[in-house]
């Protein structure tokens, strides 16, 4: 646990989170498993696929615990990419599949050979 903890902070030192938000991490680490992931186990799966390559090139799993802190990171890197493509997701969909925590398919992109999926296992 002391790996995550060092994680949190470096991103608190780069600025990537604030320091209420490194708190409310801290705070997470410390909460049984049962509480932290509310039980369910689930994880939310971001993968991404080039054209002509069998495996991903974004590979992302993150536990529903950590997705709600980490949502606005993620959905702001996934916009960028989307939006390179030409693609407009609603973000606020991922946010509310997020708190939803059921098993589902959030955003499957295909262009050509290139493929984005986001989904909740």
């Amino acid at each position: 646990m002391n790996e995550e903890k060092l994680r949190i902070l470096k991103l608190l030192e780069r600025k990537k989170i604030t320091s209420a938000e490194a708190m409310e991490l801290l705070e997470a680490l410390g909460k049984p498993a049962s509480v932290a992931g509310e039980g369910k186990g689930r994880v939310l799966k971001i993968r991404v696929y080039e054209e002509g390559t069998p495996e991903a090139k974004v590979n992302i799993s993150v536990p529903l615990g950590w997705a709600k802190f980490m949502a606005p990171f993620i959905e702001g890197k996934i916009k960028a990419k989307l939006a390179d493509k030409g693609y407009v997701v609603d973000l606020g969909k991922i946010q509310e599949a997020i708190e939803c925590q059921e098993p589902m398919k959030i955003v499957d992109v295909q262009d050509g050979g290139d493929k984005v999926e986001i989904y909740i296992e």
